[in-house]
């Protein structure tokens, strides 16, 4: 059956020929050194995408999103797919509509209508006794060894609070999905959470947990967002701590991180009060409509 349509986001980019992709994985398999060569690139092309809600078929392209940003980390990730799943009524999946459509046997296995792009959000308070929601929670307590005792003290705080929800909002999109889409499917998801805490549903967070892929030259404490407008959401943290996951090959540009590399593939976690979360949406919008 298929998905419910929320809306539909019209976007003209230029973009590679050969870079529309809808898995990572499968990014550099796809057409031979020849005939690449043949293909025109730098092609003005409208592509028109729509966000639907999340539904069972998209369980292998919600875990391969979820895949590029945790990488090699110890969550169980296809639970972490089905969680997203069974709250289908929370966030949206991006696809690309007027697909051509492939026979039912594709379509089973989700590869006639893949998804680009991912947003949602998980209550990790609520939800902490799941398996992969406590391997998430460690996970950041983990990383945030290295932070100062301060925020030690304040991350744990907010993570064992139980007066205060705590969403882990998950963004996540393949690279070459521009970032104008960001700001309807933040709006989106910003209604949704305001239906559910109407209905008494725990949505009404204190804070929100972001992980953002970034990246930065070594020797420099510069840092790049993949989804660039994140750097806006870092604006808005209460406070943010970085890993690198250089050692566990991050995807870049359709390509992979190599030692020889200038660039350090990171990983930004971005602690935002609930209330700042608008106001980034927000100036991500203006500065999107000033571009």
């Amino acid at each position: 059956m298929a998905s419910k349509k929320k809306r539909v986001v019209q976007l003209e980019e230029k973009m590679q020929a050969d870079e529309v992709v809808a898995d990572d994985e499968e990014a550099s398999s796809g057409m031979d050194d020849d005939d690449s060569s043949d293909c025109e690139v730098n092609e003005e092309i409208q592509v028109e995408f729509e966000a639907r809600t999340i539904e069972d078929s998209d369980f292998h392209g919600t875990r391969a999103l979820l895949q590029q940003l945790f990488l090699k980390a110890k969550i169980d990730l296809s639970e972490m797919a089905n969680t997203i799943i069974s709250q289908n009524y929370i966030g949206s999946v991006i696809k690309q509509i007027d697909i051509p459509d492939s026979d039912e046997e594709d379509d089973d296995m989700g590869e006639g209508d893949p998804v680009l792009g991912l947003i949602t959000v998980i209550n990790i308070t609520e939800k902490q006794n799941i398996e992969c929601v406590k391997q998430f929670r460690s996970m950041l307590m983990e990383k945030c060894q290295a932070c100062s005792q301060q925020q030690k003290e304040r991350l744990s705080q907010i993570l064992t609070d139980a007066e205060q929800q705590v969403g882990y909002l998950i963004s996540e999109r393949y690279i070459n999905i521009p970032p104008q889409i960001s700001v309807p499917m933040y709006e989106s998801l910003f209604k949704e959470m305001e239906k559910c805490t109407r209905k008494k549903m725990k949505y009404d967070f204190g804070h929100y947990i972001l992980i953002s892929k970034c990246y930065r030259l070594k020797g420099s404490d510069q840092m790049f967002y993949t989804n660039p407008e994140e750097e806006f959401l870092s604006k808005e943290c209460e406070f943010s701590f970085t890993y690198s996951v250089a050692s566990e090959r991050d995807t870049v540009v359709d390509g992979k991180w190599d030692a020889e590399d200038q660039m350090e593939a990171m990983r930004t976690v971005l602690v935002i009060p609930s209330e700042n979360l608008q106001t980034a949406v927000a100036n991500i919008k203006t500065a999107l409509a000033a571009t």
